[in-house]
């Protein structure tokens, strides 16, 4: 018996286009995969590069030079810098003038030790960029002399010398020196504080240790006086009073974000009264005389709701 097998005929002509265009297919899904993941790691890139180039151009570029036991420091800013402030660990804040320029240099005293300096730098905005480091200073062999403007307008004198010191002696205008002898129970140190006196003066200071070796440091001063300022709660208003035996310059403040300035011409005395609002209500005032003499308060007061 014959046996008539039946056989399929599959045109291969369609199975090699099916290939083909599965081949296509998948090539195709790749390179687009491909050309999504380049085109968002280019955008992700571009965008982190015009970031950081918006970002460098905001920033004020702060130089810090050594030389000798001193720092000379130059600030640089795309703005008018409004504000300098630099301090050592947690000594008390030192100003150094700006005139609201794009430039801005100064040269203070390298402490003794091992100390941390801290800038802090603001602009017309008032975005504040603060910038921290750490120096160490043996003072060459020579006793090292800081001398530091505090906020009751005196001079702090503060002279240190690794092996110890004799004492220290200071004058103002070339008149009589004050001398003052090292405390035996800690001879590596002397600090002392100076009254300024009115009007611009000249402070020169001589250290000198149990070696011999003399460091002096001379600056020019200016000795004012400050407003006197007071703040008061009556009811929902607050009462500001700001005196002076001079005159006063001008008087800016801050009241629950709000800015505001008094500038009443030639006057000794102001008393000015603003309204509260209801809660917490903080102030930041700032008083300025005619010689420059600057007092700073900060407070808050409540009202009922």
């Amino acid at each position: 018996m014959n046996q008539i097998l039946q056989t399929e005929n599959k045109p291969k002509g369609s199975i090699e286009i099916k290939k083909i265009v599965k081949f296509f297919a998948v090539v195709m899904i790749l390179f687009g995969a491909i050309l999504i993941v380049g085109g968002s790691y280019a955008m992700f890139t571009g965008t982190k590069e015009e970031t950081k180039k918006g970002v460098q151009a905001s920033v004020p570029d702060v130089t810090i030079t050594k030389e000798q036991e001193n720092l000379a420091i130059k600030i640089n800013h795309t703005k008018p810098i409004t504000s300098v402030t630099y301090h050592w660990n947690e000594e008390a804040v030192q100003t150094i003038e700006t005139r609201n320029s794009l430039t801005v240099s100064d040269v203070i005293s390298l402490p003794f030790g091992n100390n941390k300096l801290y800038i802090t730098v603001t602009d017309q905005e008032g975005k504040e960029t603060t910038y921290e480091k750490e120096y160490v200073s043996d003072g060459d062999g020579r006793p090292v002399i800081e001398l530091l403007l505090t906020e009751e307008n005196k001079i702090r004198i503060k002279a240190q010398d690794a092996k110890g010191l004799k004492y220290i002696r200071y004058t103002w205008n070339s008149g009589n020196y004050v001398t003052i002898e090292a405390n035996i129970e800690d001879l590596k140190l002397i600090d002392e504080l100076a009254e300024i006196p009115l009007g611009q003066n000249t402070l020169r200071v001589e250290a000198v240790n149990i070696d011999n070796m003399i460091t002096t440091k001379e600056i020019e001063v200016k000795g004012v006086k400050r407003p006197t300022v007071s703040l008061r709660q009556d009811g929902k208003r607050l009462i500001i009073h700001v005196e002076d035996e001079q005159q006063i310059k001008v008087v800016n403040f801050v009241l629950n974000g709000q800015k505001y300035q008094m500038n009443m011409g030639v006057v000794k005395v102001i008393d000015h009264a603003i309204d509260l609002i209801p809660g917490e209500n903080r102030i930041e005032l700032v008083a300025e005389n005619m010689e420059g003499g600057i007092t700073e308060v900060n407070g808050k007061c409540i009202v009922e709701e």
